[in-house]
């Protein structure tokens, strides 16, 4: 079964740029951590402060590889304008 986060987060207004650089360099890093099916990272089109990512691990374990390369959180995290909204599915 493959294991899934969505994390969906909004930038603050002038750290757009900056945000949306990390995000596609980390995404570059993290596809290929281990068990690392996908790493997606999207921009909502009508608002550039709103950005999605959707993880996709072989399993829930999976994930570990990726919490243990800390390219990501302490770059954007300050550069938001509220927490990051981070759900957990299962594939069907």
């Amino acid at each position: 079964m493959v294991y899934t986060i969505v994390v969906h987060l909004q930038a603050l207004p002038e750290a757009v740029e900056e945000v949306k650089a990390k995000l596609i360099e980390a995404a570059s890093v993290y596809r290929n951590d281990k068990e690392t099916l996908d790493w997606h990272v999207m921009q909502d089109p009508k608002d550039q402060t709103k950005f999605c990512i959707v993880e996709r691990y072989e399993k829930e374990s999976s994930q570990e590889y990726h919490l243990n390369n800390p390219t990501f959180d302490p770059y954007v995290v300050p550069r938001l304008a509220k927490p990051m909204d981070l759900t957990r599915w299962e594939e069907l």
